[in-house]
């Protein structure tokens, strides 16, 4: 008798494995579809990882790392995985706070003099939580005349700090994501450790943990072994994209899938094991006002459905990543690309969906018309869309009708094609999201409806050759230590910059005096009718100031 009952409670034990084996393959191979477009021989890809109840169940490579030698992605390849980085930074400084080494509501001029008196203290909570009104420095740079494709390096993102005037706000006041705050983090744990930020991460978090291919690159020289190169689509398939980057704490973390497995492992473990260092790095911020922000120690903390989700993406050049976790069902997903085209949170989410079948179910109107399929455009309809839309305050979208192809450009961006979903509606790929055009009851357009956003027709403003004269002259900036030259064909304003090149100011179609750019958004001060300078804001960073010679 129990020879017979260990028998089939083998037996239901075997048939229970080979089930889990089944529901395992189905989804590997449904990953497979989704990713296959980029399983390619010719083009750049992606490596997957996917973590299930403490088990990888899918790690696999997509595509090529190496474009010149047709070097496949596999899950040793080493990516740059730019912003995922920051959760190091901030499990360093919950390192440093846990062991009593500093304190949150220090002021970061405590350990880092070289930091501006502004008037208001800047905590390292503010900079934990993106609120400490530093500008960030992507921005800050290319105002300044950096451009994409050189070298930015750690030095020059410290020397714009020391330059910052003022600040984008009063610490606290607001939520505004900033690089600059997070490679200062990386600033205070050398001066509290005596160590390089590299050497401390190694020491304390990779070396510990058998993350031998993970490294933060204080150094654009340094060779990197087993390397994806980072690429964007051009004419001819894909160009190469410069990654001449050392911002250590913000970004510039090159590891690979199979390291930052153990990493989730070991992060997850110490999540469910309660220790106060991992815990802390989920404690939300708070605004001055007591409004919560959704943003730990380097990690997004949110909702996704109704389950709780720790994440992070990043980009920089063409990397494209994004670590998620949902702990309520253990699960992670880690998705490393090496192309700009590519959307790692949409794909992260197609795979959550195979696993989590309430979020899948759960659709919203956004996935509801991406899914419909194309139809074929009025272009007498689509001509009554074509125009201006004002979205937002300074915010604007145009939208034309070109060789019979609706295209979208919001002010300061670049033009992108709309795919009709049908008579009214349209999605654009490059927003993640739709276009409704609503009629009114003279069969005219006049309100587009953009996720949430309203958006109503506007007639531009066009100001005319004599009130665009009063605006030429030379502008310098003393914080950026540059200049800008601004001038008029008599139909257009253009801005000259002896790196940036040349570049139209396309007046606001509301307010006169305000001009946006590639830039951002130019705003001229005017006394008594004369002009006096300029203020440029925009993305992460306001009223940086030119004076007018």
């Amino acid at each position: 008798m129990k020879y017979i009952l260990l028998s089939n409670l083998l037996i239901c034990c075997f048939a229970l494995t080979r089930c889990a084996q089944r529901a395992e393959n189905k989804n590997n191979t449904k990953i497979d579809q989704i990713f296959r477009q980029f399983d390619s021989t010719n083009n750049p890809g992606c490596a997957v990882a996917v973590i299930q109840n403490g088990k990888v169940i899918h790690n696999k490579g997509y595509g090529l790392a190496n474009l010149e030698y047709d070097i496949p992605i596999t899950s040793t390849s080493v990516f740059d995985i730019a912003s995922v980085s920051k959760q190091f930074a901030g499990l360093a400084i919950s390192t440093l706070i846990q062991e009593g080494k500093i304190n949150l509501d220090d002021d970061i001029r405590k350990y880092i003099p070289e930091v501006p008196d502004f008037g208001k203290t800047i905590t390292i909570r503010h900079l934990v939580h993106h609120t400490s009104g530093l500008r960030d420095w992507p921005s800050t740079l290319r105002a300044a005349g950096w451009r994409w494709d050189e070298t930015f390096s750690f030095a020059d993102i410290l020397r714009m700090v020391k330059q910052q005037k003022e600040l984008d706000f009063i610490p606290g006041e607001r939520y505004s994501y900033s690089n600059t705050g997070y490679n200062l983090l990386a600033v205070l744990v050398e001066k509290v450790s005596g160590k390089s930020f590299k050497q401390w991460t190694l020491e304390n978090i990779f070396q510990p943990l058998g993350m031998n291919s993970s490294a933060f690159l204080d150094d654009a020289s340094r060779v990197i072994k087993n390397m994806a190169y980072s690429y964007f689509p051009a004419d001819s398939g894909y160009s190469k994209a410069s990654t001449a980057l050392t911002a250590v704490g913000s970004s510039s973390l090159f590891t690979s899938v199979d390291d930052l497995i153990i990493w989730v492992l070991h992060f997850n473990n110490q999540i469910r094991e309660k220790d106060p260092v991992y815990l802390r790095m989920l404690d939300k911020g708070l605004l001055n006002n007591k409004d919560t922000v959704h943003y730990g120690f380097g990690l997004g903390l949110d909702k996704r459905g109704p389950y709780q989700l720790i994440s992070h993406t990043g980009g920089w050049a063409g990397y494209r990543t994004v670590i998620t976790n949902y702990p309520e069902v253990d699960l992670s997903i880690i998705i490393l690309a090496n192309r700009s085209d590519f959307n790692p949170s949409n794909y992260g989410n197609q795979i959550a969906d195979l696993f989590i079948e309430p979020i899948g179910n759960n659709t919203s109107l956004a996935d509801t018309i991406q899914k419909l399929p194309p139809v074929s455009l009025d272009t007498n309809l689509a001509k009554k869309y074509t125009g201006m839309f004002k979205l937002g305050n300074g915010w604007y979208v145009t939208l034309t009708l070109e060789n019979g192809q609706m295209m979208t450009q919001a002010n300061g961006e670049s033009k992108f094609p709309m795919t009709p979903k049908s008579p009214a509606d349209f999605w654009i790929d490059a927003y993640g999201a739709s276009m409704k055009f609503l009629t009114n009851q003279d069969g005219g357009v006049d309100t587009l409806i953009y996720k949430t956003n309203r958006a109503p027709r506007i007639n531009p403003l066009v100001p005319g050759a004599d009130q665009m004269n009063i605006y030429a002259g030379i502008y310098s900036s003393e914080e950026l230590s540059t200049a800008y030259n601004i001038d008029t064909d008599g139909q257009k304003l253009w801005l000259h910059h002896f790196r940036l090149g040349d570049m139209e100011l396309m007046p606001d179609p509301v307010t006169p005096g305000l001009f946006n750019s590639d830039l951002g958004r130019i705003e001229f001060d005017q006394v008594n009718g004369k002009i006096t300078g300029l203020r440029l804001s925009g993305g992460r960073i306001r009223n940086i100031r030119f004076e007018r010679k």
